[in-house]
């Protein structure tokens, strides 16, 4: 009878463990099915992440991680800032977390982009120093926490810093041939070229970017890219620059899930409008107030470039422009202890 028993309690043990491993193997199948579509396609990642996120305990902790990272990268390509604090605040209660470099700098990274986005472009650049003196055994890391960096400086209208920055993030994408981290910084190198009214720079650089996206088939590029350069041909008068890309960026535009890159096409469409002499309805007025008020929350950088730019010759009035730079009063970098001067 002994007997008996031993052998059955020795098959549930090994049935369970079987179960076990099988879970585990179907939810790293997931975080691979995730990680593919990252950069093509983030919103099916972040699906596929929340959907399986109250299972993965069963995972080992650098697995664990691995989950929350991707969901973090994927929710920074959304624009989907609730979810980044929520996977920071559950990264940071890791006690593993700043032994792992390559997570800890995707926080720092992630983080560092949800407060310029959100307005706090000072803590942002402590956060992307604290990355780069990180051991990064990743360039491609190193590159775009460069890229980060120069975007915070341009928003503290830091040209000069934000140029040597983009510089050496350029040379070392060229260097690894990376070019997704190239056409990113050629975009960024183009905002703030547009931002300064330098015209003739910000359209060479966006339409590399442009160039570059094609080429590897990177939607996220081209939208970034294309949504500039019409916003160019009518802040410098070149229908035909309009006429050539509204076509397919519109397109583009549309069928991403960003609902502040729809606000961003719509602004311009009808700024497209006026500037072909017809005048708007006080529905359109309205609605552009509506998609304007979609994107300050998540960008202020975009909203000051709108208010500035599209605003008056569409007679709205009524918009200010908004500190792009507040002293951050949340909680949110308590638990970072690994970083010099942040509190």
């Amino acid at each position: 009878v002994m007997l008996r028993l031993l052998i059955f309690i020795m098959i549930v043990f090994k049935v369970h463990s079987v179960s076990a491993e099988s879970a585990s193997e179907s939810l790293l199948s997931k975080l691979s099915e995730a990680k593919d579509y990252l950069r093509i396609q983030p919103s099916v990642s972040s699906r596929i992440l929340k959907k399986h996120l109250p299972n993965i305990a069963q995972l080992t902790i650098n697995e664990q991680l691995s989950w929350h990272q991707n969901l973090l990268r994927a929710s920074i390509a959304l624009n989907d800032l609730n979810q980044v604090e929520q996977t920071v605040k559950v990264m940071l209660s890791y006690p593993e977390l700043e032994k792992e470099t390559d997570k800890f700098v995707s926080l720092l990274s992630s983080l560092g982009i949800f407060l310029r986005r959100k307005g706090h472009p000072h803590e942002s650049i402590l956060l992307f120093n604290c990355g780069l003196e990180q051991p990064i055994k990743n360039e491609k890391q190193r590159i775009s926490l460069l890229i980060s960096k120069g975007s915070s400086l341009s928003s503290l209208n830091q040209h000069s810093q934000a140029k040597a920055t983009y510089a050496q993030a350029l040379q070392l994408a060229k260097q690894l041939n990376a070019e997704v981290l190239i056409s990113a910084t050629y975009n960024t190198l183009g905002i703030m070229s547009l931002k300064e009214g330098d015209y003739t720079l910000a359209k060479e650089y966006l339409i590399n970017a442009l160039q570059l996206s094609q080429n590897i088939s990177r939607r996220s590029g081209q939208i970034v890219a294309g949504l500039q350069l019409l916003r160019l041909s009518i802040l410098n008068n070149e229908p035909m620059l309009y006429d050539r890309l509204h076509y397919r960026i519109s397109r583009l535009t549309l069928v991403s899930e960003s609902e502040v890159r729809h606000a961003y096409l719509f602004w311009i469409e009808k700024a497209h409008k006026v500037s072909k002499g017809n005048k708007l309805s006080a529905q359109e007025q309205d609605e552009l107030l509506n998609k304007i008020n979609q994107i300050k929350p998540i960008s202020v950088s975009l909203y000051n470039q709108l208010v500035e730019t599209l605003a008056e010759p569409m007679g709205i009035s009524t918009l200010a422009v908004i500190a792009e730079s507040n002293v951050y009063h949340g909680d949110l970098l308590k638990g970072i202890h690994h970083c010099k001067n942040i509190e």
